[in-house]
C-alpha cells in the first residue's frame, strides 16, 4: 500500500513552504494564485476560490545531458561533434592533458598556488553557507510548526535576518577568496601581449574552430572519401574572460578545451580544470602549427581554402565507386592545426578554417616565450 506525506507551512502572508515525500517546496501567491518551486521544476495554478476551475501549468528544470543521432563515419580527419569520443583501441591516438594535479605538480610560475587557494578557501566558505542555509530553513519549519503563534512581523523579521546574514557571508567569503593581479608591463611586453590578444582575436574571428581529443587510422578507406586517418571534433568557441576569483586590469584569452581550459595571461599559460589551477611559463609550452587538408562531410566553412574535391566512395583510381547509388562529391579543406604540448603533460590540438589565423596566434605565442 503507498503512503504519501504532504504538510504545508505559512512563513510570512503570500509564502509557504510544502514538505512531501518528494522534497521541500515553496508556494507564492494568494489564494487561487500560486507560484510554486519545487525539486523538479515549477508549477503556475490559477483558479477561482470554492469554483473547482483551476488551470495548472508545470515547467520542469532543464536536463543537463542532451542525445543525438548516431554519428557517421568520419573522413580525413573529420569527426563528430559529440561531446565524448569513443572508447579508444590499438588505432586510436588520445589527445589530452595529463591529470590536473600532475600539471600543478610542475606549474613553473608561484601564482598556481595562491589561485588554488583561493579556490579552496571559497568552496569551504560555500559548504558554511550550506550548512547555516540546513539550518534556517529547519528551524523555521520548528517555529510553523509549534503551537504557539508567531506573530507574522516576528517571522518576516526572522526571515529577513537570516537572508542578510546569509548574504554579508557570502560577499565576504567571495571577496577575501577573490585574488587581485594588477599587471605594470614593461614597453616591450605590452607589446608582446597586445600581439598575441590581436592574433588570438583572429583565430577567434574563423568560421569555425574545434578541438581534436582523438584520431584513429582507418582501413575502410574506400567508405570514408579515401581518409586513411580519422578525428573527432568538438566545435568550441574562444573569448576573452578571466578565471572565476581572479581580478586583473587586463582581459585574459580563454580557450575552453574540455575538461581543462587554458588561459593566456601576460607572464604565464593558466591551465584550469574544476577548482584546480596549474600555471606555466611561456617557456615551457610548445605551440606548434601545421596546415592539415580536410575533407568534409558538410559544407565547407565560409572562409576557409577548398583545395579540391572527392567522392563520398571512392575507388582505387580516386573516382566514384558505382556500387553506391548516394555517392557524392566532397570538398577538401585546408585548415590550420595547432598543437600544445608541454614536458609536464599539457597535450592539447585543435584546427581552425583560416592557415593564417592560426600561424599568426602561433608567431604570437612564440614571441611570448622570447
Amino acid at each position: 500500500m503507498g503512503f504519501r506525506f504532504r504538510r504545508s507551512f505559512k512563513i510570512i502572508p503570500g509564502v509557504r513552504l510544502n514538505l512531501s515525500g518528494s522534497g521541500a517546496s515553496v508556494s507564492l501567491g494568494p489564494r487561487g494564485l500560486h507560484y510554486t518551486i519545487g525539486p523538479h521544476g515549477t508549477r503556475t495554478t490559477v483558479g477561482l476560490p470554492g469554483s473547482g476551475i483551476s488551470w495548472t501549468a508545470y515547467q520542469p528544470y532543464p536536463s543537463g545531458t542532451s542525445s543525438s543521432l548516431p554519428d557517421r563515419p568520419a573522413a580525413c580527419g573529420e569527426g563528430a561533434d559529440g561531446d565524448e569520443p569513443p572508447a579508444p583501441d590499438a588505432s586510436t591516438t588520445v589527445i589530452g592533458s595529463a591529470p590536473i594535479e600532475q600539471l600543478v605538480a610542475h606549474s613553473t610560475i608561484d601564482i598556481a598556488g595562491e589561485l588554488s587557494a583561493s579556490r579552496s578557501r571559497w568552496r569551504r566558505y560555500k559548504a558554511l553557507l550550506a550548512v547555516l542555509s540546513t539550518l534556517f530553513v529547519a528551524a523555521a519549519v520548528m517555529v510553523a510548526g509549534s503551537t504557539s503563534a508567531v506573530p507574522p512581523e516576528a517571522a518576516f523579521i526572522a526571515a529577513a535576518g537570516a537572508v542578510i546574514i546569509l548574504g554579508a557571508l557570502a560577499i565576504h567569503g567571495r571577496e577575501s577568496s577573490t585574488i587581485s593581479l594588477d599587471y605594470d608591463l614593461s614597453a616591450d611586453g605590452s607589446a608582446r601581449f597586445e600581439a598575441l590578444t590581436h592574433g588570438f582575436s583572429a583565430l577567434a574571428g574563423c568560421s569555425r574552430i574545434w578541438r581534436i581529443p582523438l584520431e584513429r587510422q582507418e582501413a575502410d578507406w574506400k567508405r570514408n572519401a579515401g581518409a586513411s586517418k580519422l578525428i573527432d571534433r568538438k566545435q568550441i568557441a574562444l573569448t576573452k574572460g578571466n578565471p572565476s576569483l581572479v581580478k586583473t586590469n587586463v582581459d585574459f584569452l580563454q580557450m575552453p578545451l574540455g575538461k581543462v581550459t587554458i588561459y593566456f595571461t601576460p607572464d604565464a599559460i593558466l591551465v584550469v580544470s574544476g577548482g584546480t589551477v596549474a600555471a606555466l611559463s611561456y617557456h615551457d609550452v610548445e605551440v606548434v602549427c601545421r596546415h592539415a587538408r580536410f575533407i568534409e562531410e558538410d559544407a565547407a566553412p565560409s572562409d576557409t581554402t577548398v583545395v579540391g574535391e572527392t567522392w563520398r566512395y571512392v575507388n582505387r583510381k580516386g573516382g566514384p565507386d558505382r556500387r553506391f547509388n548516394n555517392n557524392r562529391q566532397l570538398p577538401i579543406c585546408l585548415y590550420g592545426e595547432i598543437n600544445f604540448r608541454s614536458a609536464s603533460g599539457l597535450n592539447e590540438r585543435i584546427q581552425c578554417s583560416r592557415v593564417d589565423a592560426s600561424e599568426g596566434f602561433t608567431a604570437a605565442v612564440a614571441a611570448c616565450a622570447a
